[in-house]
């Protein structure tokens, strides 16, 4: 079998949780000597439509001009028998239709099917609704800066002038504050129109989680086109999956594992040390970490924060809590960096408020024998058993949040059986590669 692997914008990106998967996918097909090629979309000014390079042995094409006919060109040249699209989702779902070649695609984040991209409404809570103009306006708006302050004066518009105006403005340079405000249900319009592509032209939906998959189904995608696989990733010790009597033996195995490794699990007795890893932000729910840590006693806790920081509001949370001498902004790192940093700290906090598809960095913390304390966003839950390897709260709970956290603190021994059972829940790359395996074989042309 041919496959065509769509990456997520640069393949070599490490922007998000999506461009790193998509490389460890790849990673892991050319590992077990699969027919793999890569088409990656470069934001690079060229001459060339598109490149050819070799990664590892596979082909990888990096397409700088998003032409439709030179990427159908493209594809027709590698001749894929089954494409996985992990971008441009409706634009390479058509073309793989009107090629006749099966299609896979994988929903990596809520933005697949809202317009605003986070499944987060305007009241910081997981949106429950299908996509409509009227409830994702002022979830548009509020992503422009003032566009909120706009909202009131559009909402008494009418619909077909406010589009119409959106369509105005698409024929005109783009203009600061003012395009994106008077865009905004052309935005929606046009998200609508890309989704009801995506539902006409994917012959088989991946969805990582039951949140994500619930959404789609909201949002009119057919049911029996979903298939709920779990991401995978890279584990640095023994299988981590099978019976009880199995598991207890991976167990052992990570335990003996940790007592050869110099930085091995954190010390029980010292100063708790909480981390977070991940992009800096607010739908990430980083201000709530940040109120919640400053109640805890300082002299029993550290905070440790990797991720990018580049918003205003985030760099006032990091002026305002940079003179705190337990908590430590790290910036970003990369990716083969991560489980060095993890060895050394002992619970993560995911304190997400938006649907997380997923979450690779609560796989990367069970995967090193840390137990997580996350909220109940959508792919936490798919990883995390509640007091048996980590904590699940309610999102936007400042209370919920410090108590879990003070709980940790206070009980050692519990925390400790968590870090053991911790790695029971990954997934290694090597076996999600053949849960997609058989999906793709078990995926034909609708």
């Amino acid at each position: 079998m041919k496959i065509l692997q769509i990456a997520n914008g640069d393949f070599f990106s490490t922007y998000g949780g999506g461009q790193v998967y998509v490389k460890n996918l790849v990673d892991e097909m050319i590992r077990q000597g699969l027919d793999v090629s890569v088409l990656s979309f470069v934001n690079k000014k060229s001459d060339i439509p598109f490149q050819k390079q070799n990664y590892k042995g596979v082909d990888l094409y990096e397409v700088y001009q998003k032409d439709e006919s030179i990427i159908k060109t493209l594809i027709q040249k590698i001749a894929p028998d089954i494409i996985h699209i992990h971008a441009e989702k409706a634009l390479i779902s058509r073309i793989s239709r009107e090629l006749s070649i099966r299609n896979v695609v994988t929903a990596h984040h809520g933005g697949i099917v809202c317009p605003a991209g986070t499944l987060l409404n305007c009241k910081d809570e997981i949106c429950k609704v299908p996509v409509n103009q009227k409830d994702c306006t002022r979830c548009v708006l509020r992503n422009t800066k003032t566009g909120e302050c706009f909202y009131p004066l559009l909402k008494i518009m009418p619909l077909s002038l406010r589009l119409k105006m959106g369509k105005a403005l698409a024929k005109l340079p783009f203009i600061y504050f003012v395009t994106p405000i008077v865009s905004a249900n052309l935005h929606i319009e046009n998200k609508q129109k890309e989704w009801e592509t995506i539902i006409r032209n994917t012959d088989r939906m991946i969805a990582p989680s039951y949140a994500i998959a619930d959404s789609m189904v909201l949002n009119r995608f057919p049911k029996d086109k979903i298939k709920i696989v779990p991401h995978g990733i890279p584990v640095r010790h023994c299988e981590l999956r099978g019976t009880k009597q199995e598991a207890n033996q991976k167990i052992d195995c990570f335990e003996q594992s940790s007592r050869n490794d110099e930085r091995n699990l954190s010390s029980f007795h010292n100063k708790l040390k909480f981390f977070y890893v991940g992009r800096i932000g607010h739908i990430k729910g980083i201000h709530l970490l940040l109120k919640a840590f400053s109640q805890l006693d300082t002299s029993l806790c550290e905070l440790h924060l990797v991720g990018d920081i580049k918003g205003k509001c985030e760099q006032k949370w990091v002026k305002q809590y940079k003179h705190c001498s337990n908590i430590f902004f790290h910036g970003k790192i990369q990716p083969d960096e991560v489980a060095k940093c993890i060895q050394q700290w002992d619970v993560l906090v995911h304190p997400a408020i938006y649907l997380e598809v997923f979450g690779l960095n609560i796989s990367e913390a069970l995967s090193e024998g840390k137990p997580v304390i996350a909220t109940r966003c959508g792919g936490a839950e798919m990883q995390i058993q509640d007091k048996i390897n980590g904590l699940l709260i309610e999102p936007n709970n400042i209370d919920e949040l410090k108590n879990a956290m003070q709980w940790m603190i206070d009980h050692p021994a519990e925390r400790k059986k968590m870090a053991k059972l911790a790695p029971e829940k990954v997934i290694s790359m090597e076996e999600h590669v053949k849960d997609l395996l058989d999906v793709y074989e078990k995926t034909s042309l609708h």
